[in-house]
């Protein structure tokens, strides 16, 4: 029989906020994450804005000294402030007997992983013939598994590890591979999700694309604007989301807190066919993994009470809409209320999915759903496709939610959905 994967722990870095409580305050008042970058400025982007966190490296230092080395990449940083955050809520303290004994594996979806270090160090230095000055830390630093390395070494753990990258749809991934081990009986508690730094010679590939927003350079909370006729690209952020899954047995045995049940997955490729690319999706194979999931998870597409959209702020919100209402095959008026949280933060590309989880089950748990920001000149593709009363434009307060549909989209025409369920055991 499958074993239940149930999620005991959360933890988040997010340009709105750092830590579950902070994010979650973020959420419901709608806080945006979303500044005015200098650096982007000095070098003449065309995009401005993005999400930063403000993360406190110096006391992270000082409690793992590990972390104090002359080079390390930001996103080993941002992944341990988010792990030591989901380990603790998840009732579990590390340097313990009880966490060795448990020896989770580690699953972290990024899309660059630690090359924010290229830019920063490594390309500067060697291009002044002063590649030596690098010292013996650059390598192992540099390499993309070194983030989800570095985090087993602080834990001590000696199962798997696994660094993946899939996209806008890493962390999605790395939470549903969780899921599935988890349902074969193959592990019995993972750290699951994902993880993106900030890098200016990272933003500049989006820029130079001109995917990314140009036009709210002065007014940076106005730039994300999903499902918004004036939109104009996504705004680019850093973050990471880390997850505690467990076995629901195991849970309930060690009497951890059960924040979410997955009961469902699905993740394919459209093979750059019928209208898939490495910048667009494949209609139908996007369509498969959508009702895939929804099939995984036993449950009749009514079911559907809340979708957490992808939804970037591109061309591709009015698909992903028009996809959604044929997978759920409903009338406008009965489709599920949608919202977006990278209208609050950003988007975080490999860390997205993870983050928006944490988002999903947050409100999910508090009987709320955050806030769409600035949609409120929605496109007319979706106000055609959907009631305009199923959009959060304002925060949607005692609504009950119990099954969530959360997707994410990548380049490279890649696709993951996971369906949670609200669990009622404490």
């Amino acid at each position: 029989m499958d074993k239940r994967a149930v999620i005991t722990g959360m933890g988040v870095v997010s340009p709105n906020g750092i830590g579950i409580k902070e994010f979650l305050n973020s959420l419901v008042k709608s806080i945006s994450g979303i500044k005015k970058v200098e650096e982007l400025t000095e070098s003449n982007f065309r995009c401005q804005i993005g999400g930063i966190c403000k993360i406190d490296e110096l006391l992270l230092k000082q409690r793992f000294p590990v972390l104090d080395i002359p080079i390390i990449s930001r996103s080993t940083l941002l992944l341990v402030q988010a792990t030591i955050e989901a380990i603790e809520s998840a009732n579990l303290k590390i340097d313990t007997d009880l966490f060795l004994k448990l020896n989770p594996a580690i699953i972290i979806g990024s899309t660059i992983g630690p090359a924010d270090l290229w830019g920063e160090k490594i390309i500067p230095l060697t291009n002044k013939s002063q590649h030596v000055r690098l010292g013996s830390y650059a390598f192992e630093q540099i390499i993309n598994s070194s983030p989800a390395s570095m985090l087993s070494g602080i834990l001590g753990t000696t199962n798997r590890v696994i660094s993946s990258s899939l996209a806008c749809a890493s962390s999605t991934e790395a939470i549903a591979e969780s899921y599935n081990r988890i349902k074969r009986g193959e592990s019995k508690l993972i750290i699951a999700g994902g993880v993106e730094p900030y890098s200016k010679y990272y933003w500049a590939t989006m820029d130079a694309m001109k995917i990314i927003n140009p036009k709210h350079n002065d007014v940076p909370e106005k730039g994300s604007r999903p499902m918004s006729e004036s939109a104009r690209g996504f705004v680019p952020a850093e973050a990471s989301g880390i997850l505690i899954i467990e076995e629901y047995e195991h849970a309930i045995k060690r009497k951890a807190p059960i924040l979410a049940e997955i009961v469902g997955e699905n993740v394919n490729c459209g093979g750059q066919k019928n209208g898939g690319s490495m910048t667009a999706s494949n209609y139908r194979e996007l369509k498969n993994c959508l009702s895939s999931a929804i099939k995984s998870a036993n449950i009749v597409p009514s079911k559907i009470d809340f979708i957490s959209g992808h939804l970037t702020g591109t061309k591709a919100d009015p698909f992903e809409i028009k996809v959604w209402k044929e997978v759920l095959n409903c009338s406008a008026k009965d489709f599920p209320h949608i919202n977006s949280t990278k209208s609050l933060i950003g988007h975080s590309i490999g860390a997205c999915g993870a983050v928006e989880t944490i988002a999903s089950i947050l409100q999910m748990n508090n009987n709320f759903i955050h806030a769409s920001v600035n949609c409120e000149d929605i496109h007319p593709e979706i106000e055609k496709t959907i009631s305009k009363d199923k959009i959060a434009f304002k925060r949607i307060d005692n609504i009950e939610i119990n099954y969530i549909a959360k997707a994410n989209f990548g380049f490279g025409d890649v696709n993951a959905c996971i369906i949670l369920k609200k669990c009622n055991e404490k």
